[in-house]
């Protein structure tokens, strides 16, 4: 009741607003007394040593939900209020009169009016800020904010649930911005996320919903600069980038799992995780073009990952046998380090004309390595009170990764003619990854264990531009080869990935696309059994879209498409039953359809309606079941959207706007997870200073 009353006032103000605006409008409309009439009324706006253009929009969002209110907020979000829906300020200094800057562009939206709850705000708000004086500076600032909100009944019990905020900036200076000589970056960029989250616990066979509130930061500085030196290009730039994280790992009360049929219970349980990391970069490239034929690339990359962390837990309850836990103490020091050099050099050869050739080398290499030192105490009593024996646990874990690629890649391209060209390449990858482990106790001696892997993958593309007629071009892409995974043993993926896309001009106005993406994957794994058997997935992905766009004039304009994605996999897969191995096959499929048409009419000169309409389906797996060795995945859904607007031209200083957005979104589990949002919304747009 409350929402729909909310729905209710907070729209019917803002139309009563729009009203009052079109009725001071009727009447009589007469220029200001103050204007000079031998002043053209641009020019009348340019006091001052800037010409300032400015706008604001200002409104009101109702909301109204009918369903799962945390599925649509998982999904959109939106909520009710006042807020500033857009603003922009562009101030450009007449010619010799800017102080500190000759033009300054500062736009936002998204943003709250009022109140500290970032509730009030859309989920996703916008400050840039951009700043220049010219042959002297440029400056740029990119704020977000990001609501993000998580609680779905599909995952995980609807256990792992997050209420938090994504705060992310990137501040980038530029001294000397258009000198070829010199030229100085300074840059700073943050990301926090907080808020409320939760997760599981495992817990002596057993597993708990535990509060995660979430507490991370970091930080990157960054200072280099381009420089032109002889007939070389140069760019360097050293960083550093800060990271930690305080998320903390509780229960509040008593809590029995996820199993009420277990003896197992966590009574008391908290844990503390603090992690700090640094990581320092450096990236220098060099860059030449010889004698207008040899263009020539070199860079390289290295980093210096250092990561430090400690852990403290307790915990009280009861064990899977029944005995009481008077406490149980762990703690956990550790730290890694993953040093990482990359360097790639490039050259292209220009024949002539119509002809290149060009050639990429690359060298990666990183190690990582880590070691953590745990110690646990375990204190029990039975469930008759007799005392146990302490249980101690103080072990030393470490692990490295040596990880070597070296790649290449040739290519050349031909130009047949002016209306035919082709390309040919060969992608050559050589890996090599040695894997340690050393587990031992305290007092012990270490037992290093060593593994090593070597592979190699051969890739070849193929592809050509055409320009069957002066309205059409086409291309085509074919990449067909092995693909090979950093951190995994496995073998090597087999690939074949074709693209053709045609765009289409029939005339000045009227733009078709369409395009075909095929991808087929197979991982050929099989096991070590005698005789081995196969273990490895295949998934096939095609993807087909098309769109038109047709604008006739500035007063009409018309854009559809339709995307259709059809993804199936198969993987083998090992699972027990009753104790027993069985052998099985599971089998994904999706058959996502997407539709959309959005069309803009200039109905009046006053009077402009947009209208649009949306929509996902995909039917899943259809009619096919899952059987006792094979298993059939899928996720069938809908969501469609439709969206209308109309904007009313009140005056040259002020626009009024009314819209309404539904969004409808069903599954076809019985997850109760399904809404319908209505959000309708009005807002005035006033202009100030010079009008754009």
């Amino acid at each position: 009741m409350r929402s729909k009353l909310t729905f209710a006032l907070s729209f019917l103000a803002g139309v009563v607003l729009g009203v009052v605006l079109l009725a001071g409008d009727a009447r009589a409309q007469q220029p200001a007394s103050t204007a000079d009439p031998q002043k053209p009324a641009d020019k009348q706006d340019q006091t001052g040593p800037y010409t300032v253009s400015s706008s604001i929009e200002l409104g009101v969002r109702a909301i109204a939900i009918n369903g799962n209110a945390n599925k649509y907020r998982s999904d959109l979000n939106y909520t009710p209020g006042f807020r500033i829906f857009d603003s922009s300020l562009l101030m450009q200094a007449k010619e010799g009169e800017g102080f500190l800057f000759d033009k300054l562009l500062v736009s936002s939206f998204g943003w709250g009016i009022g109140g500290g709850d970032h509730r009030g705000n859309d989920p996703n708000r916008l400050l840039r800020v951009n700043a220049e004086e010219a042959g002297v500076y440029r400056f740029d600032v990119n704020y977000r904010r990001f609501d993000y909100f998580n609680s779905l009944t599909n995952l995980a019990l609807n256990q792992h649930t997050a209420n938090t905020e994504y705060r992310q900036g990137d501040f980038d200076l530029v001294i000397l911005p258009n000198n070829q000589k010199f030229r100085l970056n300074l840059g700073y960029s943050l990301n926090r996320n907080s808020g409320p989250a939760t997760t599981t616990y495992d817990y002596q066979r057993d597993e708990y919903p535990v509060l995660a509130p979430t507490r991370i930061a970091a930080d990157d500085y960054r200072i280099g600069f381009d420089s032109k030196l002889g007939m070389f290009d140069i760019s360097f730039l050293q960083g550093w980038r800060t990271y930690r994280e305080d998320t903390t790992y509780l229960v509040d009360v008593p809590n029995i799992g996820n199993n009420p049929l277990n003896t197992s219970k966590l009574t008391t349980f908290h844990r503390d995780l603090p992690t700090r990391g640094t990581s320092p970069y450096t990236r220098f490239s060099l860059h030449t073009f010889l004698a207008k034929r040899l263009d020539f690339t070199g860079r390289y990359i290295y980093s210096s990952g250092n990561t430090k962390y400690s852990l403290f837990e307790t915990a009280t309850g009861v064990d899977g046998s029944g005995n009481n836990i008077i406490l149980e103490t762990g703690q956990i020091s550790g730290n890694a380090k993953r040093p990482h050099g990359m360097g790639d050099l490039g050259a292209t050869l220009f024949i002539n004309d119509s002809f290149r050739i060009s050639e990429t080398f690359r060298v990666d290499r990183f190690r990582i390595s880590g070691g953590q030192e745990l110690f646990d105490t375990l204190i029990r009593t039975r469930s008759t009170g007799a005392a146990l024996p302490p249980v101690l646990l103080d072990q030393f874990n470490f692990r490295t990764t040596n990880y070597r690629r070296y790649l290449n890649l040739f290519e050349g391209d031909y130009d047949i003619s002016r209306r035919f060209s082709v390309h040919l390449g060969y992608r050559f990858t050589d890996r090599h990854i040695e894997l340690g482990v050393s587990d031992f106790a305290a007092g012990g001696t270490p037992a290093p264990e060593l593994d090593k892997f070597d592979n190699q993958t051969n890739s070849i593309i193929v592809g050509f531009k055409a320009k069957p007629a002066r309205i059409w071009s086409l291309y085509f892409d074919l990449e067909h080869g092995g693909a090979d995974n950093v951190f995994t043993r496995v073998s090597n993926y087999d690939f074949t990935n074709v693209r053709v896309r045609s765009i289409l001009r029939p005339t000045r106005t009227l733009t078709i696309n369409a395009s075909l993406t095929t991808r087929n994957n197979n991982n050929p794994t099989v096991t070590e059994d005698t005789p081995p058997k196969n273990f490895g997935s295949d998934i096939k992905t095609r993807v087909f879209s098309t769109s038109a766009d047709w604008t006739p004039n500035e007063k009409y304009s018309l854009s559809g498409g339709y995307t259709y994605a059809h993804v199936v996999s198969e993987a083998t897969i090992v699972f027990f039953t009753g104790g027993v191995r069985t052998d099985g096959v599971s089998r994904y499929f999706m058959k996502d359809s997407f539709a959309f048409l959005t069309g803009y009419w200039q109905v009046l000169p006053r009077l402009g309606v947009y209208a649009g309409y949306r929509i996902h389906h995909d039917p899943g797996q259809g009619d096919r079941v899952s059987q006792p060795a094979v298993i059939i995945g899928s996720f069938p859904y809908q969501f469609q959207s439709p969206e209308a607007k109309f904007v009313v031209k009140v005056s040259n200083r002020v626009d009024w706007i009314a819209g309404y957005q539904y969004f409808d979104y069903q599954e076809t589990f019985p997850n109760l997870q399904r809404y319908e949002a209505h959000l309708p919304y009005t807002s005035v747009r006033f202009y100030f200073g010079h009008r754009q």
